[in-house]
């Protein structure tokens, strides 16, 4: 069969030869002027609505495959797009598709203008207005530690805003009892909280605050309160009628290893009290004089000689902890 246009070559596209089907047939149509809007604190990309953080790279190539028309069917096309910035609401696209058509390997050219329009996005209004949704409350630290939990706080805010773009720290309000951080999702606040009660023991309390009314439903900004215990491993607590070393601390239970004979025992402390003795900073140091089987006799920072039972072993000349309880001495492992 002949090429219906010209009728001197086999027509082998659409009842067109190979030079009429070049001539004839568009596959691509693109725009001589695009727009996007761009957030001028982020940079995030507002495509129908949604806000979407890219590079410039990603942006031209999303903006050029959104507004493309395909004219005609193909096997397969590649997109290659060199831009020029004209100035900081200007860029000039120099734009190549590669297609593939049965046998056939076809290059069509565009330029385009693109025009940026700036505005700033859901997540920028809201921090800079700063917003929030939550007050997570960093209560019971001891002197040295608030950096420490801090840092904690701050490392899990950093891991979830990777996947919630909208979590963010709004603001960081020190206080006379310890440390409150504003930050702008209630439901990853809720998350970190647990995890730092997890990681230091801790207590939470939740404390939910009607902040008003959007799209006909109440709006509520929570408080989550989080408390460390009053001991830390290596303080000495009392357990009922047993004195013991803090060894570990997660969420509700509590390993102690006791003074008295070495037993090991984990405690839940929704059932069973534990009450600080002393802390590891109230530790004395004393030296080992003489020890045999589970006697021992130390001399002590005052520099007096005291005989004590302990369940642990020590060698002659060893430095030591000790804790003093209502009278009682202990010696550390």
């Amino acid at each position: 069969m002949l090429c219906v246009e010209c009728g001197k070559r086999e027509a082998k596209y659409d009842n067109l030869c190979e030079v009429c089907f070049l001539k004839k047939v568009k596959f691509t149509q693109l725009p001589p002027h695009l727009s996007v809007t761009q957030c001028p604190h982020c940079g995030a990309i507002k495509f129908k609505g949604e806000w979407l953080r890219m590079d410039r790279e990603d942006m031209l190539h999303q903006l050029v495959m959104r507004n493309v028309d395909i004219l005609h069917e193909y096997d397969s096309i590649d997109v290659k797009i060199d831009a020029e910035e004209l100035d900081t609401r200007e860029i000039k696209l120099h734009v190549v598709f590669s297609i593939r058509y049965r046998d056939l390997q076809i290059k069509e050219e565009h330029f385009s203008t693109v025009t940026i329009n700036y505005e700033s996005c859901t997540r920028c209004n809201r921090y800079f207005g700063n917003y929030f949704e939550a007050i997570l409350q960093l209560r019971g630290m001891r002197e040295g530690e608030e950096e420490m939990v801090k840092e904690f706080a701050y490392s899990r805010i950093e891991h979830y805003s990777l996947k919630n773009k909208n979590l963010f720290l709004t603001k960081e309000e020190k206080k006379k009892e310890g440390v409150d951080l504003y930050l702008s999702d209630k439901r990853e606040a809720k998350k970190i909280a647990r995890e730092i009660c997890d990681k230091y023991g801790a207590t939470l309390k939740e404390s939910p605050q009607l902040a008003g009314r959007k799209d006909g439903h109440d709006v509520y900004r929570v408080t989550y309160s989080v408390r460390l215990p009053e001991y830390r491993v290596g303080d000495i607590v009392r357990v009922e009628d047993g004195i013991y070393l803090v060894e570990r601390v997660s969420k509700t239970m509590v390993s102690l290893l006791s003074l008295r004979d070495a037993r090991k025992k984990t405690v839940d402390t929704k059932k069973h009290k534990v009450i600080p003795v002393l802390r590891n900073d109230g530790l004395e140091e004393a030296l080992v004089i003489y020890s045999q089987g589970d006697n021992v006799q130390i001399m002590d920072e005052n520099y007096r000689t005291l005989e004590v039972k302990t369940p642990f072993p020590h060698s002659n000349g060893e430095k030591v902890k000790i804790a003093r309880v209502e009278g009682e001495v202990f010696i550390l492992p």
